[in-house]
């Protein structure tokens, strides 16, 4: 066990952690979280779940190997350095780069490029073999300055959002403006704990987003949509990616044609705008009907992640309903909507 630390994405105050420690879950990871700074997390765990995290996470940035964290403090920052075995983690001839995060403008008295050069005079002074190549390092040693902290180590893994973006809706082969985004469609199945090889069920599949993220980190996938035209481009985007269903079927998620199937996670976005449709139904009575007849579907001990208006108050409905609430998080959307993810376990 080492302690590592998460650069996380800003994107929400509250998600990107969440989903850390989800997949730090799913993966099968002992860890002890130690500390939360803004974007920033601090945890005890095996280094080799820094690999898992770089492979599912959307709202991970950068996984270290802490070396030490201390106040913002430049002459604070060098003592410290001084003290690291950089001859231990630097080879022979090797080279390297330092790399300083600024997040939200802490620390401003502390000036990141003086900061990178004086932290790499210090390695060379240690390991007077190593090589700076700002380029192509190969190895790379990150610190962020966050809350008047700055937390240094050696990167392990980074998490390039540049993928997220050439599988944004508009980019598909079908194409629907109530389509969900893909890294928000990632966490949500993270969210949700799934492992490799598992069954995930979204039964309101839409344009496929949940189930593409799902079927890319080696899941099962398995969709309903009430609209065929749906079924139909939800097939055609997943088969342009390569994943594979189970089978994706035209039905209501409030009788779903699963007869006595067992599903490892259900991941969903049921309709609630103006975009999608809800056959006329008020969206509080699609969200109770679907919940109430899914949940048998469900394994036992196992979760539901979806999203709703935070109107329909949808944690206290499926707690109604005999789940397991674990935790909510909101979505500033626009004036009118704010959207709620929440998670759930069937008892």
């Amino acid at each position: 066990m080492s302690i590592l630390f998460f650069l996380l994405s800003g994107e929400n105050p509250t998600l990107p952690k969440s989903e850390v420690r989800s997949i730090l879950e799913a993966e099968g990871f002992r860890y002890e979280v130690l500390e939360e700074l803004t974007q920033l997390l601090r945890v005890e765990a095996d280094p080799k779940c820094a690999m898992h995290i770089a492979f599912r996470s959307s709202l991970a940035r950068v996984c270290g190997l802490e070396l030490f964290n201390c106040k913002a403090d430049l002459k604070e920052i060098l003592e410290e350095a001084r003290k690291v075995g950089f001859d231990l983690l630097i080879g022979n001839e090797e080279t390297f780069a330092v790399r300083v995060r600024r997040v939200r403008g802490a620390s401003r008295r502390v000036r990141g490029m003086e900061l990178e050069k004086k932290i790499g005079g210090v390695i060379l002074s240690k390991v007077g073999s190593a090589k700076v190549n700002l380029k192509s390092p190969e190895k790379t040693f990150f610190g962020v300055l966050t809350d008047d902290r700055f937390v240094f180590g050696l990167k392990l893994a980074e998490v390039k959002p540049k993928e997220f973006v050439e599988r944004s809706p508009r980019r598909r082969a079908f194409f629907h403006p109530a389509a969900m985004p893909s890294k928000l469609a990632r966490c949500m199945v993270n969210l949700a704990q799934p492992r490799r090889g598992e069954v995930v069920l979204d039964p309101f599949c839409g344009t496929g987003s949940i189930l593409l993220e799902a079927g890319l980190i080696g899941c099962e996938v398995l969709g309903l949509d009430v609209k065929r035209q749906m079924v139909e481009g939800t097939l055609k985007n997943l088969t342009n990616y390569g994943v594979d269903p189970i089978g994706v079927l035209v039905g209501d998620a409030r009788r779903p044609p699963l007869i006595s199937l067992k599903v490892d996670c259900i991941v969903t976005d049921p309709p609630y705008g103006v975009s999608a449709t809800t056959l006329r139904l008020d969206p509080h009575v699609v969200y109770e009907s679907f919940l109430s007849s899914i949940i048998d579907h469900l394994r036992r001990g196992r979760r539901i992640c979806l999203a709703a208006p935070e109107t329909l108050r949808v944690g206290e409905l499926g707690a109604s309903l005999g789940l397991r609430h674990i935790e909510s998080h909101f979505i500033y959307v626009h004036r009118r909507l704010t959207r709620e993810v929440a998670v759930f376990e069937r008892a």
